[in-house]
């Protein structure tokens, strides 16, 4: 009778180790699916003649209506070359631009992803073009970039991120089920 009531804490403790570690491994997938660019015009390594509009499109709807998002275009001379500030449709960010001498440039963007994080890249392209614009040595939205750099910082919670805390407590959770099963489930002693 002994050896049943040994399997029966071992299953037990078996369950409640699986479900621990689905629940773990189930929250940081969820939590870690940021949206991603799904594509840009230009595309990365392009090489184009003429260009009035950078385009990123999202895979879901961003946030950041009030200037979260980022979009700049830097030539090669380093100077800044958008017409002014990116503009937010849904999943897609916009962005008005007047190239200058042919050469390397990059897109530089952040966008506010639809579950609040911050997800951000280069794109790479040439320009072989004429020379439109003399650029400008700063962003047209350097003050909402400042701005939005400062938003994106995270709450303060101790230090810790909202997908640890959250682990934190359904690990505590999972370890009172545990001890609660041990509790229920260990064998009595007769009084005799």
């Amino acid at each position: 009778m002994a050896s049943r009531s040994v399997l029966r804490r071992v299953l037990a403790g078996a369950v409640v180790v699986v479900a621990a570690m689905t629940a773990a491994l189930g929250g940081a997938t969820a939590a870690s699916a940021h949206d991603s660019l799904v594509s840009s015009s230009p595309a990365e390594g392009d090489t184009v003649s003429s260009l009035s509009e950078v385009r990123l499109d999202f895979s879901a709807n961003l946030l950041g209506t009030d200037g979260g998002n980022i979009v700049i275009v830097v030539g090669p001379d380093g100077r800044h070359y958008e017409s002014e500030c990116a503009a937010l449709a849904g999943p897609t960010l916009t962005l008005s631009v007047a190239l200058g001498a042919p050469g390397d440039y990059s897109v530089e963007w952040r966008a506010v992803s639809s579950d609040g994080h911050p997800v951000s890249g280069v794109i790479p392209f040439a320009y072989t073009g004429q020379n439109v614009s003399t650029g400008a040595e700063a962003s047209p939205c350097a003050s909402a970039a400042g701005a939005t750099e400062a938003a994106a910082e995270p709450a303060s919670t101790g230090g810790m991120s909202g997908l640890t805390l959250g682990l934190l407590l359904g690990g505590g959770v999972v370890a009172l089920v545990g001890v609660l099963l041990v509790v229920i489930l260990r064998p009595r002693t007769r009084k005799g």
